[in-house]
């Protein structure tokens, strides 16, 4: 199994220094499991939205239909991730945050109180993100 870098990510998902993109699209395709850390998506999400200034739909889409590849190997609750950072107005990192907490049934303690509502919403009705 290989993991991959942020830079993998971008250069597949981007195709912006074209010799990358293709050894990142065979390595990605070819591979037969390919892990990918969260640190790494969420460093994707940041440099996607604030580098590449695309939309936050497009990214938790493109992303979202990545990780689905039967190869892709990610924590179980990375999908949901994406999916509270699609619909909710907080950060991917308060995203995983709150995805990790809901996936394992963990309280949370914080000061955020934007992000206590986030993770109460879902928390006191699961159901919504499905």
């Amino acid at each position: 199994m290989i993991s991959l870098d942020t830079n993998y990510l971008l250069r597949f998902l981007t195709n912006d220094i074209k010799p990358q993109a293709q050894t990142a699209r065979e390595v990605i395709l070819s591979t037969k499991e390919v892990c990918i850390s969260t640190l790494a998506i969420a460093e994707t999400v940041y440099f996607l939205r604030n580098h590449y200034k695309k939309d936050k739909k497009i990214v938790c889409r493109e992303l979202s239909l990545l990780i689905k590849q039967p190869n892709i190997k990610v924590k179980n609750y990375v999908s949901l991730t994406l999916r509270l950072y699609n619909r909710e107005n907080i950060s991917i990192y308060d995203s995983f945050f709150i995805a990790e907490a809901l996936e394992e049934g963990l309280e949370i303690k914080t000061f955020d109180q934007k992000l206590l509502k986030v993770f109460l919403k879902y928390r006191n009705n699961p159901n919504v993100l499905s």
